[in-house]
């Protein structure tokens, strides 16, 4: 009990400053990603570019490509049995799969990676989606992922990334002059949102990670705290017992002298 303890105290402690240092890159990256929107958005629906809209479209007949983020870390057992639920939900979609602890694995599972190889292995998941995005390989790139919202909520949720969803409202009379192939200049604006996105869906999942290991520690640390209660008050008992044994033997030892001097 006393070795077990410290270790939980220290994980509810590193729980907290990870959370913090991920809401701190959520805030960062949440507002460049609102901006790039916008970019694509008003290069799109500008009127001085000659652009088929529909050249751009994915093909609806294309299957869809999902993308999980689970967890590799301790105290998770129930957020990675969420996202196992949800890959067997969806099995006939292709998969990239982040998180060793995820057993799960098909033939439509293109891609899987340990959660905590998640930056090592950066380039080689940017050059997947790449591809995916030029070759108009899937009709959607959904992320499902643990959202953060705030210190004790964190919830399951999915995000689709492909096709980016634009909004006409960002339409301005601005002119562009573009000296390249402008559906190549698209897809990849669009390709870099989609691998923005997914770096922050991790980023949210990190933080969630960490709500949901500070809530176990710290019901963890309150069990603990209950059962040295329990622990110190059984010493108490024992102690009281034996004090009043011992009394009640003294007691016994006067009573008996006290009559034998009386005979």
């Amino acid at each position: 009990m006393k070795n077990i303890k410290p270790i939980v105290q220290v994980m509810n402690l590193f729980s907290l400053v990870r959370i913090n240092s991920a809401k701190s890159k959520v805030e960062e990256f949440g507002m460049t990603s609102s901006v790039l929107t916008k970019i694509i958005s008003s290069i799109i629906y500008n009127d001085n570019i000659v652009l088929d809209k529909n050249s751009i479209k994915p093909d609806p007949t294309k299957p869809v490509l999902n993308i999980y983020i689970a967890s590799d870390y301790g105290f998770c057992s129930s957020y990675n049995y969420v996202v196992s639920q949800k890959i067997k939900e969806t099995k006939d979609d292709y998969k990239i799969i982040i998180g060793r602890k995820i057993a799960y694995e098909d033939d439509k599972t293109i891609v899987k990676v340990a959660k905590e190889d998640f930056y090592k292995e950066i380039n080689m998941l940017k050059d997947t989606l790449t591809k995916a995005v030029n070759e108009g390989s899937y009709s959607k790139i959904v992320i499902y992922y643990n959202h953060y919202y705030n210190f004790s909520k964190s919830e399951f949720t999915s995000l689709q990334v492909f096709p980016v969803e634009y909004d006409e409202k960002y339409k301005e009379n601005v002119d562009f002059l573009i000296e390249t192939d402008i559906k190549s200049f698209i897809n990849n604006l669009i390709v870099y949102y989609v691998c923005y996105e997914l770096e922050i869906c991790e980023i949210f999942s990190w933080a969630s990670e960490n709500v949901i290991r500070n809530t176990m520690t710290s019901s963890a640390l309150k069990k603990l705290e209950e059962i040295e209660i329990e622990e110190r008050l059984k010493v108490l008992r024992k102690l009281r017992e034996k004090s009043l044994k011992k009394n009640i033997e003294n007691s016994k030892k006067v009573l008996f002298t006290n009559v034998d001097e009386e005979v």
